[in-house]
């Protein structure tokens, strides 16, 4: 697993030494089904490594139903695209699997749907912090998410009862807002979506 090596030189005796310092080896899709349970939604692949990922809480769980309950009601009867929700692969990139809590793709990109896993960035991706969320890894996730072209992200505080909303201009996921409970949220990607966010949280 030590495949990957950079080199460090420094002075012993007044010698100059080349040392080979192992790195640990970048992992790929390919390798992260294979160490990982099948059909196990427990683990992410970022940037060339396996995370476990604890199992979220109630208050998590109850979120994500009830969004995916209002997106399903705005996108199925209008044949906007597809709904999927966690556990589900998505492959941005050789090194990074993600699963978004919820992920939305446009009818006309419905291609990137595979048999066994998402293969390509979706048009908006919805994810709900847990306390073990690391802030690094949320913003390295950000940046796959933006240099793939993630049109719209939306990051949902569950304590704070907030929703952020994020959208790509000029190659960049932009604030936007930060929506409080008693406040509504419209979406650009899903033509004529809104939702007062009361509607889902406590």
């Amino acid at each position: 697993m030590n495949a990957i090596a950079t080199h460090s030189r420094y002075k012993l005796g007044g010698k100059k030494v080349e040392k080979k310092i192992p790195q640990p080896k970048l992992l790929t899709y390919l390798d992260y089904v294979k160490l990982t349970p099948p059909d196990n939604g427990n683990f992410e692949l970022l940037n060339g490594q396996i995370y476990f990922m604890a199992s979220p809480k109630p208050s998590h769980q109850r979120i994500s139903l009830r969004l995916s309950y209002f997106l399903a009601a705005c996108v199925i009867p209008n044949n906007l695209g597809e709904i999927f929700t966690a556990p589900m692969d998505v492959v941005f990139t050789e090194y990074d699997t993600f699963q978004p809590d919820l992920l939305f793709i446009t009818k006309e990109r419905l291609n990137i749907i595979g048999e066994n896993k998402i293969e390509g960035s979706p048009d908006l991706v919805v994810e709900i912090l847990s306390p073990s969320n690391d802030a690094n890894e949320m913003s390295y996730k950000r940046h796959i998410y933006e240099s793939k072209g993630v049109k719209e992200y939306w990051l949902i505080n569950v304590e704070k009862q907030m929703l952020t909303l994020y959208k790509q201009i000029d190659n960049e996921l932009r604030w936007q807002k930060d929506i409080q409970k008693n406040e509504v949220l419209k979406s650009e990607i899903i033509q004529g979506f809104e939702l007062e966010l009361s509607n889902i949280f406590e």
